[in-house]
């Protein structure tokens, strides 16, 4: 862990006690510290695991079984 790294606000991001100065100071502190982004990410990845699933299982489909020949486009329209 770098020196400049606070254990406290680490902790207190990941349970969502600090206030909102504290919690800038932190992002800004994570934007540049890849040990405390990790940190972040595992405790994230852990209690949300279902948000890292792996798509392991990829099926490759074209555009001709998707309904997108040619032959047949539809028109775009936008609407204001």
């Amino acid at each position: 862990m770098a020196g400049s790294c606070n254990r406290k606000l680490l902790s207190g991001y990941l349970t969502n006690q600090l206030d909102l100065e504290d919690q800038l100071d932190f992002l800004t502190h994570v934007d540049s510290c890849s040990h405390c982004w990790d940190e972040v990410y595992n405790a994230t990845k852990s209690k949300h695991p279902h948000y890292y699933k792996s798509n392991a299982r990829q099926v490759k489909v074209s555009r001709q079984e998707m309904g997108e020949d040619e032959a047949f486009r539809e028109e775009v329209f936008e609407v204001a």
